[in-house]
């Protein structure tokens, strides 16, 4: 194997001894291997090195291999990842899922078993196994959304098909507009519970005692207005899946109410005493980090990691210059019947654009040029990204 082809192999693990081992056994295979002993060092080397593979141990010195892997793939890393740990687990084993790792390996690991893996993963012709999903839902389920090229967001893709079957909570974090309640029905529609209700609330929408009305119920008299009994839409779910969106948004107060609720999959509505019990699926999502936000004490911890068992996350809009044109195109041909096509330059402008509303907002400017075009081809004056009429 040549030099300039040899695959980049980054090993992170605490371990002195198997580390070595690993790195000298990858590099008797012809790869090019670096290492490092904790999260700090990893975050270093990944940003200079661009590995094409990743081993991760799951548990580190100076913190968490998963949560390093997660501020990893939000640099822009996407590296195919092996994680491997000497304390395995359910939760573990589904959160690597969640973040698309390749494999999941206990220790002991032969280093020479592993590499024997590493080859398998690196030097096998990758195939795209996503599109016929979306293709079905599209087909099925009149799923209208458009299939991303960006790598990360198919990996984003592959994970949610990989564990829709899966009764646990997920998150799925990004920038608003990104489009993470399509990817939570998405989800919904690719699970068991396809034919139960999908049931969104927007957590950052009501002030705390009407989210708590909404989400559980209240009982006749619980405040002044309530004039009859109400069943909350977490009883509307029932057999289905709950969307809380922008749960990081949630009062303390609400947030331990949420937290007892996934415990126990019961509440009591408000004013109520008895315990209503309910078979939902949670899916949240934020457009904030929320393990900063832990970190800031804005969010529980506890609450943080029973939500985040499947960790997703869907990068902006301005990163994904392919996806930008893709969309657009889809949204054009949407508002329109006939034929309209889009000029280089007004290709130009939507690619150069930050789009800080991200898919939401290129859908209102396409939208917007499409019913105000001029022609049958759409112009760079017809894309516009601020009011009509403003300079």
């Amino acid at each position: 194997m040549a030099a300039s082809k040899r695959p980049r192999v980054l090993v992170v693990d605490d371990d002195e001894g198997w580390r070595g081992q690993a790195c000298g056994v990858l590099a008797g295979e012809g790869f090019a291997t670096t290492e490092a002993g904790d999260t700090g060092a990893a975050r270093k080397v990944a940003a200079s090195f661009r590995p094409e593979l990743i081993v991760l141990d799951r548990r580190l010195p100076d913190g968490d291999g998963v949560r390093l892997l997660r501020d990893l793939r939000r640099s822009g890393i996407d590296s195919p990842t092996v994680l491997v740990t000497g304390h395995p687990s359910l939760d573990t084993a589904v959160e690597a899922l969640g973040l698309d790792c390749v494999d999941y390996l206990v220790k002991p690991v032969n280093p020479r078993h592993f590499a024997a893996r590493a080859k398998g993963i690196l030097l096998a012709p990758t195939i795209a196994a996503c599109d016929y999903l979306w293709d079905s839902l599209r087909a099925k389920q009149d799923f209208d959304h458009v299939f991303s090229s960006d790598p990360m967001v198919q990996r984003c893709y592959a994970a949610t098909a990989r564990v829709a079957h899966a009764n646990v909570p997920a998150l799925i974090e990004g920038e608003t507009g990104v489009g993470k309640e399509y990817l939570s029905r998405a989800m919904h529609l690719m699970g068991p519970r396809v034919k139960e209700p999908f049931v969104a609330i927007n957590c950052a929408a009501l002030p705390e005692t009407l989210l708590e009305s909404e989400l559980f119920g209240h009982e006749k008299g619980a405040f002044t207005s309530a004039s009859t009994q109400k069943k909350g839409i977490a009883e509307e779910a029932d057999g289905g899946t709950l969307f809380l969106d922008e749960i990081g948004e949630m009062s303390p107060t609400m947030q331990v109410k949420i937290l007892r609720f996934l415990e126990e999959g019961a509440f009591r509505r408000l004013g109520g005493t008895a315990m209503v019990h309910v078979d939902v699926r949670i899916i949240a999502a934020t457009n904030k980090d929320l393990l900063h936000e832990v970190e800031a004490g804005h969010f529980r911890e506890d609450l943080y990691y029973r939500v985040a068992v499947i960790p997703l996350f869907l990068p902006p809009l301005r990163e994904r210059p392919l996806d930008i044109l893709a969309f657009a195109r889809h949204f054009v041909a949407k508002h329109v019947k006939e034929d309209v096509a889009i000029s280089p330059e007004a290709e130009k402008a939507l690619v150069g654009h930050t789009w800080p509303g991200n898919i939401r907002e290129l859908h209102n400017v396409m939208r917007r040029a499409a019913l105000l075009r001029q022609g049958d081809v759409l112009t760079a004056e017809d894309i516009r990204f601020c009011s009509i009429g403003r300079r």
